[in-house]
């Protein structure tokens, strides 16, 4: 977590000027360097930063396969997107201060059909939602994790796991905390799921999600606000074909979690991967 990132313009020449800001990116690529942009203007003119990444929003929700939205309060959500080709992750969003409303037995007790009809008070889940649940609990193929072929390897840029703070995840197979932070940071793992949280406290903070070294999403997180994640691998049916056993388990896929945002900021970041489990418990960290 050393690295630092450059002020606005550093690395151009003397008097360059950047081209405009990009708030309808066609790419993963492009939306992250939109973030970062959005990330240095905040420097210049916060009000102005602030509002072009609401106005990203939108664009980011296609790009990172949003499939459902709850509005559970006034600016805290609970996001579901599909991870593709297999996988779903649920996010988590509010202002500082705000407790979350997915606590660990949620997660761990509910599909996310089921958590979605908790959340609105059992309406109907949106069809992409129940596609996206069936690739994850029901997929056809019934290939055994590769435990060996893909060994857990976690790696990350630097952070202490034993730190003791509330904000801190206190437990999984492998665990990242980093408090009062600014520049970047990473980790990742082959696991069966992950997890992440950030707190951007100083300045807009910008955190995307690999999987099988993809980049499936990108998102700004203002500052005042916090943003957490859960991330399924795809799962199997552990049962002989043609036997409806109703056992499922997660394949081990590659899992990684980038933060980043600059010096004139902080945020807190935690991360946690759970490759060591069965399917029922491996929904929380």
């Amino acid at each position: 977590m050393a690295a630092v990132l450059c002020a606005a313009g550093c690395s151009g020449a003397l008097g360059e000027e950047q081209a405009p800001l990009d708030l309808n990116p066609s790419s993963q690529e492009e939306a992250r360097l939109a973030i970062q942009r959005i990330r240095e203007l905040h420097e210049d003119d916060p009000v102005a930063a602030v509002d072009a990444a609401r106005k990203l929003g939108p664009r980011l929700d296609a790009l990172n396969h949003l499939i459902a939205r709850v509005e559970v309060a006034p600016e805290h959500f609970v996001d579901f997107y599909e991870l593709k080709p297999d996988g779903i992750l649920i996010s988590e969003s509010g202002r500082l201060g705000e407790g979350s409303v997915l606590e660990d037995d949620a997660l761990a007790a509910h599909s996310s059909a089921a958590l979605y009809r908790r959340l609105t008070g059992g309406a109907v889940p949106p069809e992409a939602l129940l596609r996206a649940e069936g690739i994850r609990e029901g997929s056809g193929d019934t290939r055994a994790p590769a435990w060996a072929a893909v060994a857990p390897d976690p790696r990350s840029s630097a952070g202490d796991g034993a730190l003791l703070n509330s904000f801190c995840y206190p437990s999984g197979d492998f665990v990242q905390c980093w408090l009062n932070v600014a520049g970047n940071g990473w980790a990742t793992a082959n696991s069966k799921s992950s997890f992440a949280k950030v707190e951007a406290w100083g300045t807009v903070a910008g955190i995307w999600f690999s999987y099988e070294l993809s980049v499936k999403g990108s998102w700004s997180i203002n500052p005042g606000y916090w943003r957490s994640f859960s991330a399924y691998s795809g799962s199997y049916a552990t049962c002989p074909p043609l036997v409806a056993c109703g056992n499922f388990e997660y394949y081990i896929r590659n899992h990684r979690w980038d933060t980043f945002n600059n010096a004139g900021g902080g945020y807190h970041a935690t991360l946690a991967f759970r490759w060591n489990c069965s399917y029922g418990l491996c929904g929380s960290p």
